[in-house]
């Protein structure tokens, strides 16, 4: 986790090594949307949230909540707590969370397996989707630069 890919000087745009400099920094949680687990369409849930992605492709997530709407496991601590990593696919403007670890499983949480679509409305505006096997979204993140 400690062995960056070389960012270089100026990356084209769409490359890996510029899509990774956009992604750097640390991000504030502003609307969270999922499927809930009985199926469904996608339900607002209330949360709040931090995810940092720094120069080695290294991702943290710290988030709360308590909404009815989020999985149990996620209402069941006080804070959730997330590490791992995030591979960009530039070409597919995908990222794939890798070696996640946390305070509670995080299959039940954040389903690292899944792929998530990433969207810059702008430099500091963020979506993450993420999908299923079958290609439907489950998840959606809307983030917002602050540092």
């Amino acid at each position: 986790m400690n062995k960056p890919v070389a960012l270089g000087g100026d990356a084209p745009s769409g490359s890996v090594e510029q899509i990774r400099k956009q992604l750097m920094g640390t991000w504030e949680l502003t609307a969270l949307e999922m499927t809930p687990q009985s199926g469904g369409a996608r339900v607002p849930v209330k949360a709040t949230g931090t995810m940092i992605y720094d120069d080695f492709g290294n991702l943290t997530i710290d988030a709360r909540t308590t909404d009815p709407a989020a999985p149990v496991a996620a209402r069941e601590v006080t804070r959730l707590s997330f590490k791992g990593r995030a591979v960009v696919d530039a070409v597919n403007k995908e990222l794939k969370l890798m070696d996640v670890k946390g305070n509670v499983d995080p299959n039940e949480v954040v389903s690292p397996d899944q792929r998530r679509k990433y969207e810059f409305d702008t430099f500091d505006t963020l979506k993450l989707s993420a999908f299923d096997a079958g290609g439907q979204v489950t998840i959606v993140t809307n983030w917002r630069r602050v540092k």
